[in-house]
């Protein structure tokens, strides 16, 4: 399942198409950015969740928290199970 994530980067809008797959990974790539471009987010970010929170090995911990928990509300909750990826059913602001 493929959904679209729009977080802010750097004060600027980034729309991010993200692949759900199995084990509670994500795969978000790129798809537009309105800021500068020297400041250009990463263009692809795999993402997973640890515990409560969306951590990822290439690029900054507040994106991958913001486009994880972008996934959480936009995936209804019986897709995320199947793709072994849960939510607490908590709101991701804590």
């Amino acid at each position: 399942m493929e959904v679209t994530a729009a977080v802010l980067y750097d004060g600027a809008l980034a729309h991010y198409d993200v692949n759900i797959e199995r084990e509670g990974v994500c795969v978000a790539r790129l798809a537009s950015y309105k800021g500068r471009n020297g400041q250009k987010p990463p263009e692809f970010l795999t993402i997973r969740k640890e515990g409560r929170h969306w951590i990822s090995d290439e690029g900054s911990r507040n994106l991958a928290e913001d486009i994880g928990y972008a996934v959480e509300i936009k995936v209804p909750k019986d897709v995320m199970i199947e793709t072994d990826r849960r939510r607490t059913g908590e709101h991701p602001a804590g």
